[in-house]
């Protein structure tokens, strides 16, 4: 390029910057406005960056029971914090933080419980990495942490959360792929994972890392016939190996099964979970778990019920102590506006040693 023709091309510049300028003064000018309050072209803005949308769910609860040394008692339940962006238009974040904090004195701990980044190639591929709920089953990647979701008071047992005495790997770091298998009609899914898996020796200063060279994973499918809208039945089957505290790794393998049916109006619910853990020293033993819950609404009411059960086997490595129980939980739910819910239930529950435990809770959730 010569030196003239470098100079056009520089002033032209010059004459759009100039020209530019003009418009932005004669405009508020003929409005009869301030300069100032004219905003600039739309590309003459600067940058801001993808918009965030945030919600945050929260819940009030009370409950009584009669197990000795037990008062009744309110608490504050989880403070999620459910953040999404899209940073164009197939790749997108979500990140979900929760905030505890206990009923005597607010203390307040905070778990990044998901934090994903995910690629959207088309409807038969979706990438993601990050942490994320394991798809062990339905309930795990159906209800999160946002209580507001959720028909009765509380997950599953066979599904509570690893902070809560629960059994399975809700949570993983990994990555993850799903989907729908081409040429189903949508009908066909399909889901992958490979992750970390469940630490039980994890030191505070490596907390989210893997103890061994092992790699968890997971596979599921799911069938959601379009004949019947609101069916879906799957199965899924999580394998890894487990570190132990003295030494050498259990051999863990989790199947799952499920069917359900999922209406505005109606809701029916099946899932059977069994843990299978083998020692190095070939000790094996198995554990099952499963719920079936209903409920019915009319209108803002909807009554509800669901048989909970988990059976420990005492062998099992790192949950041979956490116990066996069984539930009968009998309910109702009523939503007096969008985004507020209030949760009032009867809990009959048979432990290892104690029979026949009745407890009341009650629950307000909210969205905002």
């Amino acid at each position: 390029m010569t030196s003239t023709q470098m100079r056009a091309r520089a002033l032209r510049r010059v004459l759009v910057a100039v020209t530019c300028a003009m418009r932005l003064l004669a405009a508020p000018a003929a409005a009869g406005a301030q300069p100032v309050d004219q905003p600039p072209p739309q590309d003459m803005q600067p940058h801001l960056g993808p918009e965030m949308l945030v919600r945050a769910f929260g819940s009030v609860d009370w409950s009584a029971t009669q197990k000795p040394d037990t008062p009744s008692s309110f608490a504050l339940g989880q403070f999620d914090l459910f953040v999404t962006a899209s940073l164009n238009d197939r790749v997108s974040v979500l990140a979900e933080i929760v905030l505890e904090a206990s009923g005597a004195n607010t203390q307040v701990v905070t778990d990044l419980e998901r934090l994903q980044l995910t690629f959207r190639a088309d409807d038969a591929l979706q990438l993601s990495a990050g942490r994320y709920h394991t798809g062990i089953g339905f309930y795990n990647t159906a209800f999160h942490h946002g209580s507001y979701f959720e028909t009765p008071i509380g997950r599953p047992r066979v599904f509570d959360f690893e902070d809560e005495g629960g059994v399975l790997p809700v949570h993983e770091v990994g990555l993850s792929a799903r989907g729908v298998v081409p040429k189903t009609d949508g009908a066909l899914r399909y889901l992958a994972e490979v992750g970390n898996g469940r630490t039980w020796t994890t030191p505070e200063s490596a907390e989210g890392r893997d103890q061994n060279d092992a790699k968890s994973t997971n596979l599921g499918f799911s069938l959601r016939p379009e004949r019947w809208g609101g069916l879906e039945v799957g199965a899924s089957f999580y394998r890894d190996q487990v570190q132990a505290a003295q030494g050498g790794n259990v051999r863990l393998r989790i199947g799952a099964a499920y069917a359900v049916y999922r209406t505005g109006a109606a809701e029916l619910m099946g899932e059977w979970v069994r843990l299978s853990h083998r020692t190095e020293a070939g000790l094996a033993a198995t554990s099952d778990g499963g719920y079936a819950q209903a409920s019915r609404a009319w209108g803002k009411t909807r009554p509800y019920y669901r048989f909970d059960k988990l059976a420990i086997d005492p062998a099992a490595p790192f949950i041979g102590t956490f116990g066996s129980s069984r539930s009968h939980i009998l309910g109702v739910r009523f939503d007096p506006s969008m985004w507020i819910g209030l949760k009032a239930q009867y809990e009959r529950t048979n432990e290892a040693g104690v029979r026949g435990i009745d407890a009341v809770r009650t629950q307000l959730v909210f969205v905002f």
